[in-house]
C-alpha cells in the first residue's frame, strides 16, 4: 500500500507532500540484479551492490528513488485535475461518450464469404 499526503504549511504559503511506501521492496545485490539491463542501471545510479561501509544504504536510495518518481508522477497527476487539463486530454482524444464512434465488430472466418475464407476453411472447391 502506498499513501500520498498532501497538507499547507507556514500559513498556507507551501505544500508540503509526502509519500509512503512502507512495503516496497527492492534489492542492490542478487536475484535480477545479475541481470543486464538492471545491472547497467544500477551501476549508472551508483547504486549496485552493497554499499562498501553502511548495509542497506544502496537499497535505501533505490527505494528513495522510486518513491521521487512516485511523488512526481502524483504531483503532475494532480496539477493536471487542478487546471482542467485531464479532463481537456480526455475528451481531445475522444474519451467521451459524446465523440466516441461506434465500434465495428470484426467478422470472424466463418461468417466471412471470400476466397480466402473459404480455402482457409478448407471449403474451396474451385
Amino acid at each position: 500500500m502506498c499513501m500520498t499526503l498532501m497538507e499547507a504549511v507556514n500559513d498556507g504559503e507551501d505544500l508540503l507532500t509526502t509519500v509512503s511506501m512502507p512495503c516496497i521492496e527492492v534489492g542492490t545485490v542478487g536475484g535480477g540484479t545479475v541481470l543486464g539491463p538492471q545491472k547497467s542501471v544500477l551501476e549508472m545510479l551508483g547504486l549496485r551492490g552493497a554499499h562498501p561501509t553502511s548495509p542497506g544504504q544502496n537499497s535505501q536510495g533505490l527505494a528513495r528513488l522510486i518513491a521521487a518518481a512516485v511523488m512526481a508522477g502524483e504531483l503532475s497527476l494532480l496539477s493536471a485535475l487542478a487546471a482542467g487539463h485531464l479532463i481537456r486530454a480526455h475528451m481531445a482524444h475522444n474519451r467521451s461518450q459524446a465523440n466516441t464512434e461506434p465500434v465495428a465488430t470484426p467478422a470472424t472466418p466463418s461468417s466471412e464469404k471470400g476466397p480466402l475464407a473459404k480455402a482457409h476453411l478448407g471449403r474451396n472447391k474451385d
